[in-house]
């Protein structure tokens, strides 16, 4: 059935089917409903006695049954209050199953029920507990779902974390395409910081690079990109299978790996990047997300493409400033970016940004720079500073770092006030690259300084980090304006 009118129609008139055939019916719905038909399906009468007819039957569903309940749930692009209700009952019913699921139907149902925003203790508990029993049996699939589930219930268990990526650690030489690319996706949303297994995770993928669809290559470079792990001659690589592909690319996948050549600084890369962004701009019928925008318009700052696209550039930024600020801060902090370079570098492409727009941009660069003051690799290289001296142009130096200051148009992980010298750390949880911000601050005589979160994590020892630090603070403090 290809008309979801039609499979209301169906279970209106068949309403004692068995729950096989309920199941049936809510997943093909959430196939079908898309786009302009979403809202009539989710408030037909129909579909509301569909979801409450599957409530009554839940209590005699086995765990296999209801994990495939749960997944059909998933289907639907937003919650509504029937499905969000719905999901409290499936969850009620699921956590008086102790030892009855595999690791399959965990997995499914707990990525179901964070999606769908049912996030109660007893619930994450519950699927906290069954994993650890069954982590020796998940596989590298059901791991990305255990994680992005917990990532998405806003819950960092590090235990369990752990566990998990041993257990892809042993399983690696079992990955298919796509659990690389899934595994990697989750990886990067929640900015895990795993040497080992990205490195080998890369090592089994650039070995069979022609094994992935254009998709997923594009998938994989962006979430590498923003691990901080997309190093130029993976770049090229990628580049290189994908070449006779990239007119194929959708919307999406075109400011995707526009971002990831972004990040990655792949300079020698910059005709792709001019026909990315020519494609991108040429589907003015397609529906364009927030975040790819956002993605699209950081881009072509960082790469100093703006002269080259300035109505793409604009024609994208009306579109995003057309909308209310979200409440996601990551599109956000990209286009605090943004504003910053069209306003100091290209007099502000005569674009109206919206006063609430500059404000929600402040605000959630101001929030992360807060959280980040607390963190601990900050303090670790604060306290390094305190006894390190060197000497640069002939003259010593020793800087009193400072924590979240005010440098120009920015705010920086720390700075010296005399001699204006700043630094940040590249870490994989924020969502764009310094070197745009840099750039900028060296235009106003400021002496930045990005410390690469791997290149900080292999200086193992104090006296190894003191080394690194004192080479790139002298190497900011002799160049030339």
């Amino acid at each position: 059935m290809e008309d979801p009118l039609v499979v209301l129609e169906f279970i209106s008139e068949h309403s004692d089917s068995d729950t096989k055939t309920y199941e049936a019916a809510l997943r093909v719905l959430g196939k079908l409903a898309r786009g302009s038909n979403y809202q009539q399906i989710v408030g037909d009468g129909r579909y509301h006695a569909l979801l409450a007819t599957l409530a009554t039957r839940l209590d005699d569903c086995d765990a296999r049954m209801l994990s495939m309940i749960a997944d059909a749930s998933a289907r639907f692009l937003t919650s509504t209050p029937e499905l969000s209700d719905f999901a409290q009952r499936l969850a009620e019913v699921v956590v008086r199953r102790e030892d009855a699921f595999n690791p399959r139907s965990l997995s499914s149902v707990a990525l179901a029920l964070s999606m769908r925003g049912c996030r109660d203790v007893q619930t994450v508990e519950f699927v906290r507990t069954e994993a650890m029993k069954l982590i020796s049996d998940f596989e590298p699939s059901h791991c990305a779902m255990l994680l992005e589930a917990f990532r998405r219930w806003g819950v960092f268990d590090r235990a369990l974390v752990d566990l998990t990526v041993e257990r892809l650690s042993d399983e690696v030489d079992r990955f298919s395409s796509k659990d690389v690319v899934d595994v990697l996706g989750v990886a990067s949303r929640l900015g895990l910081a795993r040497g080992f297994l990205l490195r080998r995770l890369c090592t089994l993928a650039f070995e069979n690079l022609t094994q992935f669809t254009p998709r997923e290559l594009v998938r994989m470079s962006y979430s590498l990109a923003k691990l901080r792990f997309l190093a130029h001659g993976m770049v090229q690589d990628i580049v290189d299978v994908l070449t006779p592909e990239v007119g194929r690319l959708g919307v999406s996948q075109n400011s995707e790996l526009l971002y990831a050549l972004a990040m990655a600084d792949a300079r020698t890369q910059l005709d792709l990047a001019r026909t990315l962004v020519t494609q991108y701009a040429a589907a003015p019928g397609k529906v364009k997300t927030l975040t790819s925008m956002a993605d699209f318009s950081w881009s072509i700052c960082a790469l100093e493409l703006v002269d080259e696209f300035k109505p793409e550039l604009k024609a994208a930024l009306e579109q995003v400033f057309d909308r209310s600020p979200p409440q996601n801060r990551v599109p956000l902090m990209k286009l605090f970016d943004v504003i910053i370079a069209l306003e100091t570098e290209h007099g502000g492409l005569d674009l109206n940004i919206p006063r609430e727009w500059k404000a929600a941009c402040d605000d959630a660069d101001r929030f992360e720079m807060d959280r980040l003051e607390s963190a601990r690799l900050h303090g670790e290289i604060v306290m390094r500073f305190d006894n390190l001296r060197g000497t640069a142009n002939g003259l010593k130096w020793q800087l009193r770092m400072q924590q979240n200051q005010i440098a120009g148009p920015y705010r920086v992980d720390m700075m010296d006030e005399d001699t204006r010298v700043c630094l940040d750390v590249e870490t994989i949880s924020w969502p764009t690259s310094r070197r745009l911000k840099h750039r900028i601050l060296e235009t106003q005589g400021f002496k930045p300084v990005r410390i690469q979160y791997w290149d900080w994590r292999r200086a193992r020892t104090e006296e190894d980090q003191n080394t690194f630090l004192e080479r790139e603070v002298t190497r900011a403090m002799e160049a030339k304006p």
